[in-house]
């Protein structure tokens, strides 16, 4: 395994490992009506809750997480891989940013530089994910990364999930495309 940076560049986002100082800017972020995205509505909002979530998603032998900064210096969102197997060579993608910053582009640039890291930095071959159904905006999203729909579950709110895989060779030859 190659040694692991602590901060990947995208084309309009920076990717750097998430540290603790980092969820304080979190906690003022703008919540989502929508009831699919839920979820995403952080509940930072004592210091005790903060660090508690810092120490949940920190980054550690089989998660990496980071906080994705715009090119102004501002924290619109985070992502992350878990469920990191090497032996296997999988691991999981998870996203959040933040509501106010949803459909501008941020989201799709920094799942394409997240999954670029896990293929390149981490020695991946697959990363997997799901995301709510009735989230079509986030399924176009991947969709352009590469990511293809590979079945689906329900959650144990009710919501159905869609479950989209994208493997390094994928990854690859749509990069070498374009």
């Amino acid at each position: 395994m190659a040694s692991q940076p602590a901060e990947a560049v995208g084309t309009v986002v920076v990717l750097r490992e998430i540290r603790r100082s980092d969820v304080e800017l979190m906690a003022y972020w703008p919540r989502f009506d929508e009831a699919e995205l839920q979820w995403a509505n952080l509940d930072l909002t004592t210091a005790e809750q903060r660090d508690a979530w810092y120490e949940r998603n920190r980054s550690i032998g089989h998660r990496r997480r980071f906080t994705i900064w715009d090119h102004h210096g501002r924290v619109i969102g985070t992502v992350g891989l878990r469920n990191i197997d090497f032996r296997y060579g999988e691991g999981t993608l998870g996203i959040i940013v933040n509501a106010a910053d949803v459909g501008k582009g941020y989201g799709t640039d920094a799942v394409n530089t997240i999954v670029e890291f896990a293929f390149e930095q981490l020695g991946l071959r697959k990363v997997y994910l799901d995301v709510a159904e009735d989230n079509v905006r986030a399924q176009r999203s991947y969709e352009k990364v590469g990511f293809v729909r590979i079945g689906q579950h329900r959650g144990t709110e009710g919501l159905t999930y869609v479950d989209m895989s994208l493997s390094r060779e994928r990854f690859q030859s749509r990069a070498a495309r374009f």
